[in-house]
């Protein structure tokens, strides 16, 4: 039988196939909930994913001390690099070229595969409460995914959506093979934390002429509302 995981993926699946078409929300409120979502994604990165980098911390500890002993903040590290490595995607797709946006494909991709991967174990700290998880990951791909568009509007109808569809069903299966090391796990999301967080401040933070600010904090003072009330913050 699938485990809750599985349902979380095909949401997941659904936001990219279907939830980014204009003509599902109109031209206003398709604005006004691209303000709304990248609200309730910016407060799940300060509110949750950032605090579970610290609970990672002892795992990349025992993993690095034999290598690299005189390092103590792994996760941050990691993070960085993430932060780093996502910028340099964002600053391809800037150029406007199919082999930018490819390099930039490939880097969410790579995103999508380790959300797959960590949806294989429903009970994974690291996606509780799961539809809360769900709910935050499927507005992030609302907002990454209307960029992917303004990119390359028939490109990423074509062929992007159906990719990083294919990229979450990938990584969920191979993480149900095969037994996907803890070590690798805390990598993986501390990673993956670098690359929201770039997605947060540079394409989920309303500019100041933004008229959709107000639907912006509302997200987010609603998602971390629902995070306190399961007391996970």
């Amino acid at each position: 039988m699938w485990n809750p995981g599985f349902y979380s993926l095909l949401a997941l699946a659904v936001v990219h196939l279907f939830a980014n078409q204009a003509k599902v929300l109109g031209w206003v409120w398709h604005g006004r909930f691209l303000s709304f979502a990248a609200g309730i994604s910016f407060a799940y990165v300060f509110v949750d994913l950032l605090p579970s980098l610290e609970e990672k911390q002892p795992i990349l500890k025992a993993t690095f001390d034999p290598i690299v002993p005189y390092l103590t903040k792994h996760a941050y590290l990691i993070a960085m690099l993430g932060v780093l490595f996502y910028y340099g995607i964002h600053t391809q797709a800037s150029r406007g070229t199919a082999r930018s946006y490819w390099i930039a494909l490939s880097g969410y991709l790579l995103f999508n595969f380790l959300v797959g991967a960590s949806l294989t174990d429903s009970s994974n700290p690291d996606i509780q409460p799961l539809l809360l998880f769900t709910f935050a990951m499927g507005m992030h791909y609302f907002v990454r995914d209307h960029v992917a568009k303004s990119l390359s509007d028939m490109f990423y109808e074509d062929r992007a959506r159906w990719l990083l569809v294919a990229a979450l069903f990938i990584g969920y299966a191979t993480a149900d093979i095969v037994h996907i090391p803890e070590a690798f796990v805390a990598i993986a999301v501390s990673f993956v934390a670098g690359g929201m967080i770039l997605n947060a401040l540079h394409y989920e933070l309303p500019k100041r002429e933004n008229v959709g600010y107000l639907f912006f904090v509302t997200g987010a003072l609603l998602y971390t509302a629902l995070l306190l009330a399961v007391g996970k913050s």
